[in-house]
């Protein structure tokens, strides 16, 4: 996987705010050890992790404010799943 990719793939996993800088997951680390797809599982599980920390905040308290940032992570991680995915799908079309 090319720099650039991963770059690309960061990106979408790093929230940069006003005071600091929060990485969801540093993919770079991860994509050197592992295949693209046992990265891509990773990234699957902690979704559904989300997904379950977000369905039992909505049962206590619908006006939560961390509802917005559990979907707003879980998009992120959606959008990292696609780059690795397309990168996949242009190295074997090639």
């Amino acid at each position: 996987m090319t720099k650039r990719v991963i770059n690309n793939v960061q990106e979408f996993l790093t929230i940069v705010d006003e005071d600091k800088t929060y990485r969801i997951v540093n993919i770079e680390l991860l994509l050197k050890r592992h295949p693209p797809e046992a990265v891509i599982c990773f990234l699957r599980e902690l979704q559904k992790d989300y997904k379950k920390q977000l369905k039992q905040i909505i049962k206590c308290n619908k006006t939560d404010s961390r509802i917005n940032e559990i979907v707003a992570k879980n998009f992120r991680i959606k959008m990292a799943i696609n780059t690795i995915r397309n990168y996949g799908k242009e190295v074997k079309a090639a």
